[in-house]
């Protein structure tokens, strides 16, 4: 089944689904008073980035290897670490992301799937 190379996979991102985004913006602008000048739209959770790969690893099911030893970024290695505070947005707008992160992953490759037109780089 063949390799995939990548760069480390060390690094942890607060990763949040998309319709989860727009869920909190639709409460942004439906809120009935006003806001917080900012606030944190994220899942809470610093994820290692090894987990995103084998979730789409697996999504797809592929059954070779993904080998994390390709050229690093210089970003996440700057970064190792990334989490939001989410709380702010919780009290203000009664929200938080509802879809875990398998959920988020194995949507996203059907989804890719579903879509034969635009082709998956």
């Amino acid at each position: 089944a063949g390799s995939v190379r990548v760069g480390d996979l060390t690094a942890r991102r607060d990763f949040v689904d998309a319709r989860d985004v727009a869920d909190a913006i639709a409460r942004c602008v439906t809120a009935p008073g006003p806001l917080p000048p900012v606030l944190n739209i994220a899942s809470g959770t610093a994820h290692p980035a090894r987990r995103i790969a084998d979730g789409l690893v697996r999504a797809a099911g592929f059954r070779g290897r993904l080998d994390d030893d390709g050229d690093d970024s210089p970003r996440s290695a700057a970064v190792p670490w990334q989490q939001a505070d989410i709380t702010l947005a919780a009290r203000a707008l009664g929200w938080k992301p509802c879809r875990d992160l398998d959920r988020s992953l194995t949507d996203l490759w059907a989804e890719t799937l579903a879509r034969p037109e635009e082709p998956v780089r």
